[in-house]
């Protein structure tokens, strides 16, 4: 993110660069309100940087996922909480079947019970039923409870911290293509200012022309500037279309006619006095990401090394059988069978029982040796991002100290270059008014002219831009917004 804003910045110098640097903008799609709230719509006044990045937090599609896995992850939380509390099972059951079978059977898998009721086989049917209660607790779980959620609050952690980082990073995003289409929407007023001078001109040499006080030439050269400058406007109002593009789908709306607020960008320059940065007391989001990286891979590796310790659970059940078997042989010595379901459903004897139980996957001390030494490796991963982040953090700090020290000078350069070429042509005109200079001094004076004021233009947006890097690379954009 830092990379891509740095690589936009480009010094004034002609009018080339000039419309480069409005063609370029950020394609990247990727940022602390909850983003259930409906989308909101762009105001039809003109729109401020705060309001800009506002309605971004509040429509931005990603930002939204973003948000869903943080509260999934803390779902996932009060899920493994629950994994831990007793396990209620409850069953009740009714079946229809042959008489040559235990009383009260059941119908799990496997063979069912088989006695002989009769000295001989029958298929006469009944009814049975069977309703039970199993209880399982794992009281004691030597650390696997606590490290799971453990586990479970790292990945809550981390989620949240990708979320700030990931808005943090549209926060800059949106920020920048505000400034770019504001330049751009700058550029056509200037550029709208530069026609209109070239058809004041051509409307006096036309007339000094048709009078026979100019030549001919002057009325073709003023006809061609004219045609030049409105090519300029036009092409001044499709790059500030394109920039406006870029800014609603930044911001997450459908195109509209937006009109940006300059607020405080062209008639102050920022504050750029130099910026403390602190690893301990504030962290860029960028850095908390990569670190909520690291605690998560541990937390994980934690787990898996209390997965080979054995398990204590507290396990009690009752249930209730009946049938429609009799209890008492009859005189050929055999059960008697009632086949009413009045005989065979309701239960007639009750069992109930209580203990404990310790389980202890012997295997998993082999799985878990393997296991976990992949995920210290995973560990060690995540630690040297982390470095390598810290490492292009401060590279790019460096770089946005200089660029803001340039791009300072250049806009303090910048209105010393307009007031000159503002009055060469005040004095190039008289001159060609008073017939001692001819056309082509008097054009070269308006392209310095408007090449000055376009460079004016882009140096104090640089400014604010270079200014806007900073902010990024320190992970506030306070020191930005309190200036607007």
């Amino acid at each position: 993110m830092l990379a891509t804003l740095s690589s936009l910045y480009l010094l004034p110098s002609d009018r080339c660069r000039f419309l480069v640097l409005l063609a370029v903008g950020f394609l990247g799609i990727a940022i602390s309100k909850p983003a259930v709230a409906q989308a909101q719509a762009v105001p039809s006044s003109p729109l401020t940087l705060p309001q800009a990045l506002e309605l971004a937090r509040a429509n931005y599609p990603a930002l939204r996922a973003r948000q869903a896995a943080v509260e999934a992850a803390a779902a996932d939380v009060r899920t493994n909480r629950a994994n831990f509390l007793p396990q209620i099972t409850a069953q009740v059951q009714a079946a229809h079947g042959t008489a040559n079978q235990v009383r009260g059977a059941v119908l799990p898998g496997g063979a069912l019970g088989i006695a002989g009721v009769r000295p001989d086989f029958s298929s006469q049917t009944t009814w049975t039923s069977q309703g039970g209660l199993v209880v399982e607790w794992p009281v004691l779980t030597f650390g696997r409870f606590r490290a799971t959620l453990e586990r479970a609050n790292a990945a809550t952690n981390q989620a949240q911290a990708d979320y700030e980082q990931e808005m943090f990073a549209h926060q800059v995003r949106v920020a920048d293509a505000f400034m770019l289409a504001l330049v751009a929407q700058k550029s056509v007023a200037l550029q709208r200012a530069n026609l209109q001078r070239t058809q004041s001109l051509r409307r006096v040499i036309r007339a000094g022309t048709m009078s026979g006080i100019r030549p001919g030439i002057d009325s073709s050269t003023t006809n061609a500037e004219y045609s030049r400058a409105q090519l300029q406007f036009l092409t001044s109002q499709q790059q500030a279309l394109q920039q406006r593009v870029q800014l609603a789908s930044l911001l997450g709306t459908p195109m509209q006619a937006i009109q940006l607020d300059s607020m405080e960008f062209y008639t102050k320059l920022p504050n750029i006095a130099p910026a403390v940065y602190s690893d301990t007391t504030h962290q860029p989001p960028i850095l908390r990401a990569a670190q909520q990286r690291v605690r998560a891979s541990e937390a994980q590796n934690n787990l898996l090394l209390m997965n080979k310790r054995p398990t204590l659970s507290l396990v009690g059940a009752t249930w209730g059988r009946g049938s429609g078997i009799g209890n008492r042989t009859g005189p050929d010595g055999t059960y008697p069978i009632d086949a009413s379901l009045g005989a065979g459903l309701p239960f007639k004897a009750y069992n109930y029982v209580l203990g404990g139980a310790l389980s202890w996957n012997i295997t998993e001390l082999w799985r878990t040796k393997y296991a976990t030494n992949a995920q210290q490796q995973r560990v060690n991963q995540a630690q040297a991002e982390y470095s390598q982040q810290v490492l292009l953090l401060q590279t790019e700090r460096q770089n946005a100290v200089l660029q803001l020290e340039l791009a300072n000078q250049t806009a303090q350069e910048a209105p010393r270059q307009l007031d000159a070429a503002s009055r060469a042509f005040v004095q190039a005109k008289a001159r060609y008014d008073a017939g001692l200079d001819n056309l082509v001094v008097l054009t070269q004076a308006a392209l310095t002219l408007n090449r000055a004021e376009t460079d004016q233009a882009l140096a104090v947006n640089n400014l604010w831009r270079a200014l806007l890097l900073r902010a990024a690379t320190n992970g506030d954009l306070g020191v930005l917004l309190e200036q607007l």
